[in-house]
């Protein structure tokens, strides 16, 4: 999944113009730059055989020089980019919700967050072996 987004994201914004980095780098990474992270909303049963889930993708673009022109068009751009189906494979994911708020002390980085859904096919295939006959005695007593 999150191969799948920084992919998605260097398509548009190659280095060496832009980085892309985890969560756990904590300094000395060069702006401009995105980190992204992907945080899990659970997963719950629809029927016996589906299950529905979610997840939600945060982008941070952290600009060399701020300037609110340039992150308004990183977040109409990053939108088309996911669209309204994310592909993972050969998977197809809903993209539903798109917020993008701005972080920082001065609240003045940009964050971006797409909430992705998805059903999931629970059914199991049966394992144990299928019964060939039946064997049966009947008493009385």
């Amino acid at each position: 999944m999150k191969k799948a987004i920084n992919e998605l994201l260097s398509k548009k914004y190659a280095p060496p113009n832009y980085r892309i980095y985890g969560k756990e780098i904590k300094e000395g990474y060069a702006a401009p730059c995105f980190f992204t992270e992907i945080l899990d909303r659970g997963s719950s049963a629809e029927t016996k055989n589906f299950a529905k889930g979610g997840f939600t993708v945060k982008i941070t673009y952290f600009q060399k020089e701020k300037n609110e022109l340039d992150q308004l068009e990183k977040v109409d751009e990053i939108k088309d980019l996911f669209g309204l189906i994310f592909f993972v494979e050969n998977r197809k994911l809903t993209v539903g919700e798109f917020t993008h708020d701005y972080i920082g002390e001065y609240q003045d980085i940009l964050q971006i967050n797409i909430q992705i859904d998805y059903k999931e096919n629970t059914q199991r295939e049966e394992t144990a072996p299928i019964a060939e006959g039946l064997g049966v005695k009947v008493t009385q007593g």
